[in-house]
């Protein structure tokens, strides 16, 4: 099994000023043409033999949280850009791959 935690969605406008950014610090983002969508980022993984591939924005997994955990965090953590987040966490995804050579059932592993 292989968990990658990257950029996606990297063509829209926020995505390109991440982009921008990053190289007026003269840094290159290297393998952002497949940051594209959640489908660019399984594919590169079925595309280099993994069996199965899935994959989920950030944003996805957020709301996915126990509600009274996130209200609780929130609170901690004041938060007064709510939109800023959301823009980051569709940003950034959670993407996993599996071989089950010896059958265990890693496909059925899903959220």
């Amino acid at each position: 099994m292989f968990i990658n935690y990257e950029q996606v969605n990297m063509s829209d406008r926020f995505g390109q000023v991440m982009i921008e950014n990053l190289q007026h610090r003269h840094c290159t983002l290297a393998g952002v043409e497949v940051c594209q969508s959640l489908d660019s980022q399984k594919d590169r993984f079925l595309k280099n033999g993994w069996e199965h591939a899935n994959a989920l924005d950030m944003i996805t997994v957020y709301s996915m949280l126990p509600q009274e955990d996130v209200e609780r965090v929130e609170r901690l953590e004041f938060l007064d850009e709510k939109e800023l987040l959301q823009q980051l966490l569709q940003h950034y995804s959670i993407c996993w791959a599996t071989k089950d050579k010896l059958n265990l059932g890693l496909v059925h592993l899903a959220f």
